[in-house]
């Protein structure tokens, strides 16, 4: 059963992330767990070598969705349910406080996630030497010009630190490890807010381009 219908465990039971640090997914599960305060073992799970269409990992998420959050017998899967749960545990919570910026809260979390296929090819191709997908270079950037304009007046997307600026967060980060900043630096709304979240202590979290060419998974 999905951890998101599960009553709270308690903090003894522990919580572990079964993920790759090349996948945004995953990545967006560090971040909200590091802005939480929650303590996450991990695990591999090496998607490069296909480890989630593997029958073992198809057993546990049968479409291979990942990454894999457990606590004790609680189980989120994928980036969605993962968030969710995380945001149940450890401190305070960052749905936004006004009900009307839920629904752009979520707008721009999907608009993250529109762009996270051209993102991690970018990624990918920086990390492991692969080709990046003849399109991705210009999906990136109608994302990025659509971003840049929705945080004209603005510190953060809705106010205060929330769902959506995690999604871009490690949209953000993987920009920047594919050597890409200047996707950022040329937009001054984006770079103005990039400069604020990577101050965060949830920022030094993330993996560097040596942990994702040498698939190593940090505990958070």
């Amino acid at each position: 059963m999905f951890g998101l219908f599960k009553k709270k465990k308690k903090a003894e039971a522990g919580m572990k992330l079964r993920g790759f640090p090349g996948d945004l997914s995953t990545v967006k599960c560090l971040v909200m767990a590091a802005e939480k305060e929650v303590k996450l073992e991990t695990e591999l799970l090496d998607t490069q070598a296909g480890e989630q269409d593997q029958a073992d990992y198809r057993g546990l998420s049968p479409f291979g969705k990942h990454p894999y959050l457990q606590e004790g017998d609680a189980v989120a899967i994928g980036a969605e349910a993962g968030l969710a749960y995380l945001d149940t545990r450890g401190k305070g919570f960052l749905n936004p406080k006004k009900a009307q910026h839920f629904g752009h809260q979520n707008y721009w979390a999907q608009v993250a996630e529109t762009i996270s296929t051209p993102v991690e090819s970018l990624l990918h191709a920086a990390a492991f030497g692969s080709t990046a997908d003849a399109d991705a270079t210009d999906l990136v950037e109608v994302g990025l010009n659509a971003f840049d304009a929705a945080l004209t007046g603005k510190k953060l997307i809705v106010g205060e630190y929330s769902y959506a600026d995690v999604h871009w967060t490690a949209v953000a980060h993987f920009l920047v490890l594919a050597g890409k900043q200047d996707m950022i630096d040329s937009r001054a709304n984006t770079k103005a807010w990039y400069d604020k979240v990577k101050q965060r202590p949830s920022y030094a979290s993330l993996p560097s381009l040596e942990d994702i060419k040498q698939k190593q998974l940090n505990a958070a």
